[in-house]
């Protein structure tokens, strides 16, 4: 079975990405197909996983597409809802340390206990730093807010949805958008220096791939299956490097998005497209240093020599980042739309859209443990030290240890 029919035999009621590339801006993901999906089975757990603390931000993202995840910078971390709604909070002890409505910051109506008022959709981020935190919307905005006390620093609009998180450093946040443009704005006041263009198909996965910023450059996946980058200073494309090549009679066939997030490592660059390959790409000159056929949307997670992947048909992988041999794959939980992987101490961390949080054995990819944390998870988690935070579709922000 084809990677294209295998996304369509998903369940599609908690989203399929294909379904949700056809949706117009901000639709629901939520469809009425019967749902078939791996059940749990009995583990011989050898992890024990607890929440040890919870705390709720907003109203969450509800029923739509979103990457919206939480930021961590230095003992604080950072979260949003959909709505507009961001918190601080202490990352130890999870103590609110701020919150702002970011609705009231730009004159929208954020309705009264009957009504619900305007969303400001934001949809890419968080990124922070220990200034400030960043984020776009699919309004077009682009925002960035003082670390120390929540209020607005400044906010740009762009051409294009923002849907994956930006990136900061150098002196520049860089963000990635639904039309096919690359922004490149001053860090210090958010003032637009350049735009890239990149072409964008008739048809594409709802989601764009996060930018990474390293030496002088922004690398990022393209619509069309490419990786390339950016210099930093004036916004020209410097290398691209093929990760898939659309096949297929039909656009649905010919998907190739790479909306995954690069990773850096030396002078190796690693991503993947969804009906394509994993790669590694010399940073220096984009040149192919190995490729292998898996197909993904989810980030991944690259961690020294292991390489972890989910692909789309929810199986997890580890692979050697050195060559691309395959060391071990998971299969249990097909159907149950998993997130991209995280590496957290011996373990590989996924959630699912059932509410589950599901330890896998790094060294050999065996189930070691699981979590279940009550809703939907629909983002990746986020490892700072010797806690694992998620955030959930409802809004739920967890920090879990081992």
């Amino acid at each position: 079975m084809s990677l294209a029919k295998t996304i369509f035999t998903k369940p599609l009621k908690f989203g399929a990405l294909a379904l949700a590339a056809m949706l117009a801006s901000g639709c629901s993901i939520f469809g009425d197909d019967e749902l078939t999906y791996k059940e749990l089975q009995p583990i011989d757990a050898t992890v024990t996983a607890s929440v040890v603390w919870e705390a709720s931000v907003g109203k969450g993202v509800g029923e739509y597409y979103s990457r919206l995840n939480p930021a961590v910078a230095g003992d604080v971390i950072v979260a949003a809802d959909r709505r507009g709604v961001v918190q601080a909070f202490n990352r130890v002890s999870g103590a609110s340390l701020w919150r702002v409505d970011v609705r009231e910051m730009i004159g929208a109506d954020t309705g009264g206990w009957m009504m619900p008022g305007d969303s400001a959709r934001i949809a890419g981020g968080l990124v922070a730093n220990d200034e400030r935190v960043f984020f776009g919307t699919e309004n077009g905005s682009v925002m960035a807010l003082s670390m120390a006390d929540g209020s607005l620093v400044w906010r740009t609009e762009i051409d294009g949805e923002v849907l994956a998180d930006p990136a900061v450093g150098e002196g520049y946040l860089v963000v990635n958008t639904t039309a096919g443009k690359l922004v490149g704005l001053l860090e210090e006041s958010g003032e637009q220096q350049w735009t890239m263009d990149t072409e964008v198909p008739p048809l594409s996965l709802r989601g764009t791939s996060a930018p990474t910023i390293s030496s002088g450059g922004a690398l990022f996946g393209t619509a069309t299956g490419k990786l390339t980058v950016a210099v930093l200073n004036n916004g020209q494309q410097a290398w691209v490097a093929p990760l898939a090549v659309p096949q297929g009679a039909t656009e649905l066939q010919r998907l190739v998005d790479a909306d995954v997030q690069p990773q850096v490592q030396g002078n190796a660059v690693y991503s993947i497209a969804y009906n394509g390959q994993v790669a590694a790409v010399e940073l220096s000159s984009g040149r192919i240093l190995w490729q292998r056929e898996y197909a993904s949307f989810n980030n991944f997670d690259l961690s020294i020599t292991r390489l972890f992947l989910t692909d789309t048909a929810d199986t997890i992988y580890a692979l050697d980042s050195n060559n691309g041999v395959e060391i071990w794959s998971n299969s249990d939980l097909t159907g149950r739309q998993v997130t991209g992987p995280v590496r957290f101490g011996n373990y590989v961390v996924v959630g699912d859209a059932f509410g589950y949080l599901h330890f896998l054995n790094a060294s050999t990819g065996v189930m070691a443990g699981r979590l279940e944390v009550g809703n939907s998870v629909y983002v990746s988690p986020v490892v700072a030290g010797d806690t694992l935070y998620v955030q959930l579709r409802d809004g739920s922000l967890l920090a879990v240890r081992i």
